[in-house]
């Protein structure tokens, strides 16, 4: 688990989970404990040291096989790439109207406008 300083109590939290051997879903349900063995303790501060190491400064972030990181959020196909997974085709996109034209031929031009017609003149005036 990797505390940022920013949340307060976030580093004691991580101590204790490891410390009464709970999981990160316990913690995430709101598990609580004053527990700071030293092991505990030990293995969060290795832990700060070595990604405050790489410039990792918060979460999430990803380490890859090759050693590569990588701070911040990658949408699903980014990681994949990244892992060297395929990455799903993207799917086909809805034509876009009802006189959307087949693949590789241009739409048809719109239709013309013809200008507005002027209004009738008045009738002239008489005495």
């Amino acid at each position: 688990m990797f505390p940022l300083a920013m949340h307060k109590g976030a580093r004691e939290q991580c101590v204790a989970v490891i410390c009464d051997k709970k999981s990160f879903e316990d913690l995430e349900e709101g598990y609580k404990s004053d527990n700071q063995c030293a092991e505990g303790a030990k293995q969060v501060d290795e832990t700060i040291a070595l990604l405050s190491g790489k410039g990792i400064t918060g979460t999430p972030a990803y380490i890859f096989p090759d050693g590569r990181f990588q701070s911040g959020a990658l949408d699903a196909n980014a990681l994949r790439q990244r892992l060297g997974l395929p990455v799903p085709a993207a799917p086909a996109k809805p034509p876009a109207g009802p006189a959307a034209a087949p693949s590789g031929e241009k739409p048809p031009p719109p239709p013309e406008k013809k200008p507005a017609s002027p209004p009738p003149s008045a009738p002239p005036n008489k005495p």
